[in-house]
């Protein structure tokens, strides 16, 4: 899971003019939209866990798919890249998973500034 900031020049209803806006969004969803001019934001709900399970469910999913084009496109290749890839696995499931976590963390303390 990823939070991304994205900079645009968008239509503010309180300054009644074009301002710069930051638009954040969790994985491809926008979440907020927030005037960089007098700081007034729109958040849109999103569920956490259902973006969560989709797409661990989209990796578990496709992942077969690719191993077996890879190694149907280069069986060598795909073969010595397997000890590599081996080694670096537990290492980009533990990053995955403390960027996600930290997706959720992040929400939770908006969630509770709102509050």
């Amino acid at each position: 899971m990823e939070i991304k900031e994205i900079e645009a020049v968008l239509f503010c209803i309180h300054c009644n003019e074009e301002q710069d806006h930051v638009i954040t969004y969790i994985n491809d969803k926008i979440s907020k939209i927030e005037c960089v001019h007098c700081h007034h934001s729109v958040e849109i709900k999103i569920d956490l866990l259902h973006e969560f399970y989709h797409e661990v469910y989209e990796k578990i999913v496709h992942k077969p798919a690719e191993i077996t084009e890879e190694y149907r496109s280069d069986l060598s290749k795909f073969l010595l890249s397997l000890p590599v890839r081996i080694i670096k696995k537990p290492y980009s499931i533990y990053k995955y998973m403390k960027q996600t976590r930290d997706v959720f963390k992040a929400f939770k303390e908006q969630q509770k500034r709102e509050k």
